[in-house]
């Protein structure tokens, strides 16, 4: 991980990253496992404390033993396709990219899915991009379910809003770039390279 300020200057040609240099902004897949921790816990306590403040925890403690396992299972595997399908949507409709080069895939060795563009894109869409799921699927379904005291949408806000807890450290690793600078997925780690013209380097 590099330190401090990055160039980040405009480029036009989003699609060949030669005369670049890649700055690394990433961290191992196994340390982004517990680093999303540290990221997401902070919003599921403070969402799920304002659910419980408002209507108690016994409807969620019921909606957990209420039996629908199976019902549940199925919400949530739906629910994490969709999370990957989100971010490549939001990539495709950001950058104008066709779905050929969005590629979707699971990560056996860390138990995870993930989505991946191939060629690289500008960071502001790239942190649209990662934002989106936890917005929809969790952030919202939270608020929702703070609002008129759901439990089942609460369980759901606050699981998708764990889930994105990936995203969160992405944000975080990207927090000093500019938008208009081009990222690419790193191609091992979780998180990115940061491409800096040669001259501005220079």
């Amino acid at each position: 991980m590099q330190d401090g300020s990055l160039p980040g200057g405009a480029v036009a040609d989003q699609g060949d990253p030669d005369g670049f240099e890649r700055l690394d902004r990433s961290v191992s897949l196994l340390r982004a496992n517990f680093l999303m921790v540290y990221f997401a816990l902070p919003s599921v306590a403070l969402l799920g404390g304002m659910y419980v403040w408002l209507w108690g925890y016994e409807r969620m403690i019921w909606q957990l033993t209420g039996g629908q396992y199976l019902l549940s299972v199925v919400i949530l595997v739906a629910g994490i396709l969709a999370h990957e399908g989100i971010h490549g949507l939001t990539w495709k409709l950001t950058t104008g990219k066709p779905f050929g080069v969005i590629r979707f895939g699971f990560h056996w060795k860390t138990v995870t899915p993930y989505a991946h563009c191939s060629e690289p894109m500008q960071a502001k869409p790239y942190r649209i991009g990662a934002v989106m799921p936890l917005l929809l699927l969790g952030v919202l379904p939270s608020l929702w379910a703070i609002a008129d005291g759901t439990p089942g949408m609460m369980l759901f806000g606050l699981f998708f809003t764990f889930a994105a807890g990936g995203d969160m450290l992405i944000l975080w690793l990207l927090r000093d770039i500019d938008g208009a600078a081009l990222v690419e997925d790193h191609p091992t780690r979780a998180g990115c390279h940061v491409l800096v013209p040669e001259e501005v380097k220079a």
